[in-house]
């Protein structure tokens, strides 16, 4: 099972998901979000009364089906703020949106038809939690499994879900995005000068040294390391330590502007698997941003 998590500086945040995604929060990082190639959406979620727009749609493929593992699947999200395709898959904390998960399968028919398995709503940035399940939508979709996905996705009639009441209409048109596509130019065997970063936040995180910690963290971590009380900083140490392979062996990377990604071997309580380490460059320090197991 993957777990995906995210934190803010001495307040953790927790969710089962995909990936094992950290520090960028910490860090003060902002990821650069890249637009799909081609992306248009009209319509608008209404919530509770009140509209919410969402001016951004992505769609990508799922590695696995929803029912069977070789049915074609895919995700379509309807977000109010750009999301870099890298990202997409991964818990969205800072804006309101509706993510639609969509299969070919003859699980519930005679034959391979379109439907759709899932659906969730965050209602804010501000609002922690999400409206999943109810009542499905109808959709009107051409292109899955090509490189431009057009369609419409609609309640016809408002619906209810505990205390809230919602309704949306999306139509819509959007290049696939890839959330595993390769970035920039490749890099050394060894990761260059990313890998030796990573390979000493590895070791460092790993014997648990604070002042060797503060020697390759950015200017403004340092004065939060500093600030931090000795309960707070061991509760973010053993949260790093625990979300840090114990061993590295770097495979592979590749490198654009300010950001690094790695393939490496890493170990875990004793078991080998490959991941993939994003990292970003701030003040001239190669930090780890996001790790996938």
């Amino acid at each position: 099972m993957r777990m995906s998590i995210r934190f803010s500086p001495l307040n953790c945040k927790l969710i089962a998901r995909r990936c094992l995604v950290f520090f960028a929060c910490l860090l003060g990082i902002s990821l650069a979000a890249s637009a799909a190639d081609k992306s248009e959406v009209s319509g608008a979620l209404t919530l509770n009364g009140k509209d919410v727009e969402l001016r951004h749609v992505y769609v990508w493929a799922e590695e696995e089906g929803f029912y069977k593992p070789e049915d074609p699947t895919w995700k379509i999200l309807f977000v109010g703020r750009e999301v870099s395709p890298r990202d997409l898959g991964d818990p969205i904390w800072d804006s309101a949106w509706v993510e639609i998960g969509i299969t070919k399968s003859s699980e519930t028919s005679d034959g391979p038809e379109l439907q759709i398995y899932s659906q969730s709503i965050k209602k804010s940035a501000d609002d922690p939690g999400n409206l999943s399940g109810g009542t499905y939508p109808m959709f009107e979709i051409e292109g899955l499994g090509t490189d431009l996905v057009t369609g419409r996705i609609y309640h016809e009639e408002p619906q209810e879900f505990f205390d809230d009441t919602y309704q949306y209409d999306f139509t819509f048109t959007a290049s696939l995005s890839d959330p595993n596509a390769i970035t920039g130019k490749p890099l050394p065997p060894d990761g260059g000068e990313p890998g030796l970063a990573y390979l000493k936040w590895v070791e460092v995180i790993r014997s648990g040294d604070v002042d060797a910690l503060k020697k390759i963290v950015p200017p403004d971590l340092v004065e939060q390391i500093e600030s931090a009380s000795a309960e707070e900083l061991k509760e973010q140490l053993g949260f790093l330590q625990a979300t840090t392979p114990d061993k590295v062996k770097i495979l592979s990377g590749s490198i654009d502007g300010d950001l690094a990604i790695l393939q490496i071997e890493a170990t875990v309580d004793n078991q080998s698997g490959n991941a993939e380490v994003e990292l970003t460059r701030k003040d001239g320090i190669w930090m780890p941003t996001k790790l996938s197991m």
